[in-house]
């Protein structure tokens, strides 16, 4: 996907949940937040964005190890 096609899914999500916070209606306000919901989990799913590969890349590698675990709780 493109910057802009990010950027427009962005604003799509942000409007959808700002009109399901104002709605009268809490089933169709909480749907359309839903929906909110279900479009950033399209962008960063189908998107791939780099900057969110590269911070679980980065929380990955700062997650000890399982020997160092087992080693902690060997003392």
């Amino acid at each position: 996907m493109t910057t802009w096609s990010h950027l427009l899914l962005l604003l799509l999500a942000l409007a959808l949940w700002w009109r399901g916070s104002t709605d009268r209606d809490e089933v169709f306000g909480l749907f359309v937040r839903f929906l909110a919901v279900v479009v950033v989990l399209v962008l960063l799913i189908a998107g791939r964005p780099l900057l969110l590969e590269l911070a679980l890349l980065g929380l990955a590698l700062w997650l000890p190890s399982a020997l160092h675990c087992e080693a902690r709780e060997r003392r």
